[in-house]
């Protein structure tokens, strides 16, 4: 059966249950947990912490397709940041044979910025300009996705940078 999610139970002899196309709710001694798959990122992130008794933990997990994303790219990003600290910009890194700085065509004002998402995004950084570096709840609506996500804030300052992960609407 091709069931869109599956629902797995992680016993002390290893996992169990029927896999989901989209993604897969996991049940552990210790929570709950999501995991997903996609051609740049793979997570299993805590949806609800709780004790299960019979099963075994298991813990959250991370890993990128082409390893980890370099520093340049990220130094990149908040010197576009501070170049403009006085408007929200957005800047992706993408995957396709290694990573990719993508800067769209974007509206920006001091409280907020549009702007069309490109193909193959793993992680996805927007600025708060002055603002502290949190996510908003507009953010969180937005941050559907299964990737990396950041904010950075305080730009009149020391730059504060936030990330998270997002398994469609769940976030560590």
């Amino acid at each position: 059966m091709n069931n869109p999610v599956g629902y797995l139970m992680n016993h002390p002899g290893g996992i169990s249950g029927e896999r989901g196309i989209y993604y897969d709710y996991i049940f552990a001694s210790n929570g709950i947990f999501i995991e997903a798959e996609g051609p740049l990122i793979s997570a299993r992130i805590l949806v609800a912490e709780c004790e299960i008794r019979g099963l075994a933990p298991i813990e959250t997990k991370i890993s990128l397709t082409y390893g980890s994303i370099p520093q340049r790219f990220f130094d990149l990003a908040l010197n576009l940041f501070l170049a403009d600290s006085s408007s929200e910009h957005y800047v992706a890194i993408t995957g396709a044979a290694g990573y990719h700085f993508y800067i769209p065509v974007q509206d920006k004002s001091a409280g907020g910025v549009t702007y069309e998402v490109g193909a193959s995004v793993v992680l996805e950084m927007h600025s708060h300009g002055h603002m502290g570096a949190r996510f908003s709840s507009t953010d969180n609506v937005d941050e559907t996705g299964l990737k990396l996500y950041g904010v950075v804030g305080k730009l009149n300052a020391t730059p504060i940078v936030k990330l998270k992960i997002g398994v469609y609407g769940y976030f560590k």
